[in-house]
């Protein structure tokens, strides 16, 4: 599943701002879970979401005016694939929103 979040944030600041709102994102799983990510290339996030036994991978491309992100869901998972999908892409609205601490 594919979502794309349009922004006027740049590149950099985009990028910043994922990268501070990721630390909540584990809190906000329903019935708890946890979150990996790396950045796999200078603007390309990997993310695993793991709960209830199961991980959602999320690949994350940053640009200039678009976030654009692909969602992988196992079958067991798929009648939920709704629900995970607009998760991650409300989670990644919020982080866009929200400026988060500065990196001084």
């Amino acid at each position: 599943m594919k979502f794309e979040i349009p922004h006027s944030l740049g590149r950099a600041e985009a990028k910043r701002r994922i990268e501070n709102g990721l630390p909540a994102l584990e809190r906000h799983i329903p019935g708890g879970g946890t979150v990996s990510s790396s950045w796999t290339a200078e603007d390309k996030l990997a993310l695993q979401i793991s709960a209830m036994g199961q991980s959602v991978r999320v690949a994350i491309e940053v640009e200039d005016a678009l976030v654009r992100g692909e969602i992988e869901v196992p079958l067991m998972l798929s009648m939920m694939s709704g629900a995970i999908r607009d998760f991650v892409e409300k989670s990644s609205r919020i982080m866009l929103e929200k400026p988060g601490p500065s990196r001084a």
